[in-house]
């Protein structure tokens, strides 16, 4: 099986801060950037602080990393000041941690910065739901599709990742509500669910073979939430989720519940709207 061409990814960032699990996003990430071969930077909202960066240096050494790893202050509001540095910095993916709401058993509550992260970045955002300081392979991933262009390419980094990763299963979902079904009852343009799946199967069958098994799913429901209880009940441990590249509305409208509680890690992917790094 020919290995699949990695994401166009040039550089790889891990949004940080002073928290329990910096040692395990740091992991992460830079495994993440080790599977792409491309630079990690770290960026962290605030300004320069001897003690943090002693803290984030040391960090660095015990995750394995480069203890001179570059690091970004970016001043401002969190989640802005991270998705505008890393817009100057040439960033095609942010790596960051999603903290867990009091009393949560099984869902993941995406935080007050992860949730804006990911919806005023330019670039595509991992959101990790359990970092580990020993990072395991992704071994169940979902793939939501609204048939975009974006929804292609996001298929195809996230079947680089099943590959890479060596996982067990991928599962393509495509959503169709009570709300679709009446406009097709009532509007011409109106789509089926019997065309919603002859769609999803084709969308599926232009993708590369990667060794996977790979199997699609059409969700039905009066809410994209239904989508919510597949990907819990499929066991998956990551949820890969297609952005449109303006800046404004992070995912489409019936996706959008991803960025509001999820039972498993987020890869918002993002066509990326490209700055010049800043220095170039």
């Amino acid at each position: 099986m020919r290995a699949l061409l990695a994401p166009p990814y040039r550089q790889v960032a891990a949004a940080v801060t002073t928290s329990p699990r910096l040692l395990s996003v740091l992991a992460e990430a830079g495994h993440f950037s080790r599977r792409l071969d491309v630079p990690l930077l770290l960026i962290h909202a605030g300004s320069p602080e001897a003690q943090k960066e002693a803290a984030f240096r040391d960090a660095l050494l015990t995750a394995g990393l480069s203890r001179a790893t570059r690091l970004v202050w970016a001043a401002g509001e969190p989640a802005e000041a991270v998705a505008c540095a890393a817009e100057t910095e040439g960033v095609d993916l942010v790596i960051a941690g999603v903290l867990d709401r009091d009393g949560a058993a099984n869902a993941t509550y995406v935080g007050a910065v992860a949730r804006p992260l990911a919806e005023q970045a330019r670039c595509s955002v991992l959101l990790l739901s359990q970092p580990r300081a020993e990072p395991k392979p992704f071994r169940r991933i979902v793939v939501m599709t609204d048939f975009s262009d974006c929804a292609k390419a996001a298929l195809r980094q996230a079947l680089w990742l099943a590959q890479a990763d060596g996982a067990e299963r991928v599962e393509v979902i495509a959503l169709y509500t009570a709300l679709m079904q009446a406009r097709a009852e009532h509007e011409p343009a109106g789509r089926t669910r019997q065309e919603t799946e002859r769609r999803l199967v084709e969308f599926v069958a232009d993708s590369p073979p990667c060794g996977v098994a790979l199997d699609v799913d059409i969700i039905e429901g009066t809410t994209g939430f239904g989508a919510y209880d597949f990907t819990q009940s499929a066991g998956a441990d990551l949820l890969v989720v297609p952005a449109p590249p303006q800046l404004e509305g992070a995912v489409p409208p019936r996706m959008n519940w991803a960025l509001q509680v999820t039972p498993c890690s987020v890869w918002v992917v993002r066509e990326t709207i490209r700055r010049a790094p800043s220095g170039a």
